[in-house]
């Protein structure tokens, strides 16, 4: 389920992360820039497969993407040894 977030909420993908910590976040970008992730969030929701459905079905949907909120990123974890 997901739901339309009101306002403008612009933020960077990392407060995004943090403000919605168990959610999935669709996003309109700025820019391509990687280096400066700022953007507007557009809806969020608790499966990442309907968001990402939701995103191809706007208007247009150039430079959106879902990202993960802080508690659903997932990482290998461990420790990685070169030889």
């Amino acid at each position: 389920m997901y739901q339309t977030i009101a306002g403008n909420q612009r933020m960077t993908t990392n407060e995004a992360a943090e403000r919605f910590p168990d959610s999935f976040i669709v996003m309109r970008m700025d820019n391509m820039d990687v280096s400066h992730r700022m953007g507007t969030v557009l809806y969020i929701g608790d499966d990442q497969n309907e968001l990402f459905s939701l995103l191809i079905e706007l208007d247009d949907p150039t430079l959106c993407g879902v990202s993960e909120g802080l508690n659903r990123r997932c990482s290998l974890g461990g420790i990685v040894v070169g030889g």
